[in-house]
């Protein structure tokens, strides 16, 4: 589970960000409350708002670029990206001033904070990481500056992740082999395996589960479908039930799949009445909503399935919102995500401002001025509990709403 997030320097946001999942100080909807070792009460829900570039995407991306760096154990960035990582700034100085990331979560019944800081240098378009650090349940297990590494004193911490090395070696050789054959760009999930493989492989599956989605258009469902059998259709009972739920239709949808088993965009409806399959591209069958609810559906499920943090940017793009209200209703429902499953999403419909669909600290807003993006929750405005909060953010009472006037365009 996600505890908090802190991040600057990156993109839109140049001050320090955080991006907490700890709960605020209201009584409310006391079952959107996730309970992680009687010390922590985290949220299972963010929902946050913001006008066209205010800086909503970059809030996914920042989890994006860090989930990228652990499981491709690099910060290697192809040309594009590496320029845009950090577009806003007033001078050379400003862009290579390092990206900080700072991310507290939790595996099984452990407390992780893991700290990436890393330099863009833009003329020669190489990255250098400055600061990557790891602590587990608020001990250092290891601190690295640069290509200088330093690993944990903490008994507990040597019993449980250096003793067998130990035993074999002493630490300055561990030290000098490290500092050796640390590459500059190489994250900890590839350099730290060869002291501890079984901590990195748990942090690594762990964000390898972690879902970033933002951009919904070039989201498939072929990501996590593949079929072992290529010379039979597919049929998901999840994705049929899905259609009936959604009525539409009788017909029964399965996949086709490559060479290789791995769904294409083609699918085949079978028809119970004269047992008939046809085939064609999906998008000639379906409307574009209910092909972004099956392309969903396995990202959803995955997420409530594995207890893991899903972000989708614009998540209500042509699906109507009753479906979003039943989304966020199961993330908030403890009988149903009980695995502590967390949903981060971005929009532009103010529909879901309802205390009985979210809680105060479960609504963000993203305003961006001349110093960069901010962050702010409904609970930090002063509100009586019988506020009507989409009246009031309908009246430009919590955020700045975009002024714009197309007659003035066409004039």
């Amino acid at each position: 589970m996600l505890i908090n997030f802190k991040f600057k320097n990156f993109k839109t946001f140049k001050e320090e960000t955080e991006f907490s999942f700890i709960k605020g100080q209201k009584r409310e909807l006391s079952n959107h409350i996730i309970k992680f070792n009687n010390k922590y009460n985290l949220l299972p829900i963010k929902v946050v708002y913001g006008s066209n570039a205010s800086g909503k995407t970059n809030l996914l991306l920042a989890f994006q670029v860090l989930k990228r760096s652990i499981i491709g154990k690099s910060i290697r960035f192809d040309k594009d990206d590496f320029v845009g990582l950090c577009p806003n700034f007033d001078s050379l100085k400003d862009y290579e001033t390092p990206i900080e990331f700072e991310l507290t979560f939790t595996i099984d019944e452990n407390k992780y904070q893991y700290i990436l800081s890393f330099i863009n240098y833009y003329k020669s378009m190489e990255s250098e990481i400055v600061i990557e650090k790891l602590l587990e349940n608020d001990k250092i297990v290891f601190f690295r500056n640069k290509g200088k590494v330093k690993l944990s004193d903490d008994e507990d911490i040597i019993n449980e992740h250096y003793k067998l090395l130990l035993e074999k070696n002493n630490m300055n050789l561990i030290l000098e082999m490290l500092e050796n054959n640390i590459n500059k760009t190489d994250t900890f999930t590839k350099w730290y395996s060869n002291i501890d493989n079984k901590l990195c492989e748990k942090i690594f599956k762990y964000f390898l589960n972690m879902t970033t989605i933002t951009d919904l258009e070039d989201f498939k469902i072929n990501n996590y479908i593949k079929i072992e059998n290529k010379d039979k259709l597919y049929e998901d009972k999840r994705i049929n039930k899905l259609l009936n739920e959604l009525k539409v239709g009788k017909e029964k949808l399965c996949f086709k799949s490559d060479e290789n088993g791995v769904v294409n965009n083609f699918i085949s409806y079978k028809s119970d009445v004269d047992n008939l399959h046809i085939t064609a591209p999906i998008n000639t069958v379906e409307s574009k909503g209910t092909i972004k609810m099956i392309d969903l559906l396995y990202p959803i499920i995955n997420s409530l399935e594995n207890g893991s943090p899903i972000f989708i940017d614009e998540l209500d793009a042509s699906i109507h919102h009753e479906i979003i209200y039943n989304i966020i209703q199961t993330f908030g429902d403890p009988s149903v995500n009980k695995k502590g499953a967390q949903l981060v999403f971005t929009t532009h419909n103010p529909v879901y401002l309802n205390k009985n669909l979210l809680r105060r600290d479960e609504i963000v807003f993203i305003e961006k001025d001349k110093k960069g993006s901010h962050l702010n929750t409904l609970e930090n405005y002063n509100l009586r509990n019988d506020e009507v909060y989409l009246k009031n953010y309908l009246n430009g009472n919590y955020t700045i709403l975009p002024n714009f006037d197309l007659n003035h365009i066409i004039e």
